[in-house]
């Protein structure tokens, strides 16, 4: 990439954006600089895959357990899979969610729409930030108190707490609720194309009530070191909160191209490497067979290009 090509990139990024890089990391080159917002690219595109994973088996097991729960004669469905959220008493941000799927509106008016949106298609349809809502629903539109001891469980039948007693108290489910956050935290910085190594301080997880404050653990990174570690536990607990809701997930995530990736991105080798590959100019076959020997002695990694397109990426190895 050319020093005009750098220029260019700074205006179709645009300068605010790229001044964070510069701040936080400190790159010598504008072509490092650049290697850095593409390392971000890079591990946001690799957290998002494992965020997805997570919200489909989120939603699906939130679904199998409230429409257990919630099954009876006027239920739409079966028990495994239901209109649930019809028999609750949903907040007023979480049922206007369900009437955008499963009606129109008319002025002030709500018309259901025809033919009938199925049960399984509204599921589908409700974004991340639905889900750790409905834990906060605490009664059926009876008004009987959800059991979320028992039904908590077999949401998340691999959590190391099984009992009701353990899950029906709220600041357990405080906790679960707070991983949930997190993890939906992460997934809005990169839908919204934010530079996901900017972290702020980091909590206790748990919720801020009325006579509780979360504990401060530690500062806002303010380094690469800082932000990878960071980042690298992240990883964990997205991981950790697989694991509660499916092992089976879990172990296909960590046998997949994508875990492997974002390990390596998040290694400091990993991210150098990385780096580095954004920094340098790129050679043509002919110039990397004749500068291998000293290409090998210096550990770089080099892109190859032919006919104006990459062909290949040399890794060196230690």
């Amino acid at each position: 990439m050319q020093a005009s090509d750098y220029q260019q990139l700074q205006h179709d990024i645009s300068l605010p954006r790229l001044s964070s890089y510069q701040y936080f990391f400190k790159p010598n080159k504008p072509a490092e600089l650049y290697g850095y917002y593409c390392w971000n690219e890079a591990i946001s595109a690799a957290f998002f895959r494992l965020i997805g994973i997570v919200e489909v088996t989120l939603r699906n097991k939130l679904h199998r357990a409230l429409s257990t729960h919630c099954y009876n004669p006027q239920s739409k469905g079966n028990k495994l899979s239901n209109d649930w959220f019809n028999f609750l008493d949903l907040n007023t941000h979480s049922e206007k969610k369900i009437l955008s799927v499963t009606h129109k509106r008319r002025g002030n008016n709500w018309h259901p729409k025809l033919p009938a949106v199925s049960h399984d298609d509204v599921i589908s349809r409700m974004t991340y930030g639905f889900w750790p809502k409905v834990f906060d629903i605490q009664k059926d539109r009876q008004g009987n108190l959800l059991p979320w001891g028992t039904i908590i469980p077999t949401i998340i039948p691999h959590h190391r707490q099984k009992s009701a007693g353990y899950w029906k108290k709220i600041k357990h489910q405080d906790g679960l609720y707070a991983r949930l956050e997190i993890v939906g935290s992460l997934r809005n910085r990169i839908a919204h194309f934010e530079p996901i190594w900017k972290q702020g301080e980091l909590f206790e997880e748990t919720r801020i009530r009325q006579n509780k404050t979360p504990k401060l653990l530690a500062a806002a990174p303010t380094n690469d070191i800082e932000a990878r570690e960071r980042l690298i536990l992240l990883h964990q607990r997205t991981q950790e909160l697989l694991g509660w809701l499916s092992k089976t997930r879990l172990k296909s995530y960590q046998q997949s191209y994508t875990y492997h990736q974002l390990s390596w991105l998040l290694s400091k080798d990993g991210m150098e490497t990385y780096i580095r590959q954004h920094s340098q100019n790129s050679l043509t076959p002919s110039t990397f067979k004749r500068n291998f020997s000293s290409i090998l002695k210096q550990q770089q990694t080099v892109t190859i290009r032919k006919n104006g397109r990459i062909s290949g990426v040399f890794y060196p190895t230690k």
